[in-house]
């Protein structure tokens, strides 16, 4: 599997993989298999992933931290309204 993330990464980054042409030539070049190369040749995305027993789903989210110095004042007004109220 480690030949075809390569060529796809070799796509994705690779200006000179521009045209059509050199994009197949680059595919019939690779060594990956004969079905590999034609779903790539046929841009069948979802049925490479399959072949590949992938997940085409990809699920990413961010989490903010907590900012320390917004911890720092929130306590700070708390112990002052505390010592207000005494």
């Amino acid at each position: 599997m480690s030949n075809i993330i390569q060529l796809l990464e070799r796509m994705g980054q690779d200006a000179a993989l521009q045209t059509e042409d050199s994009i197949l030539q680059t595919i019939d070049e690779s060594q990956i298999s004969s079905e590999q190369k034609e779903l790539l040749k046929s841009r069948k995305g979802d049925e490479l992933a399959e072949s590949l027993k992938t997940s085409k789903d990809i699920i990413c989210f961010l989490i903010p931290a907590k900012d320390e110095d917004d911890e720092s004042e929130n306590s700070e007004e708390s112990d002052e309204k505390s010592a207000v109220n005494q």
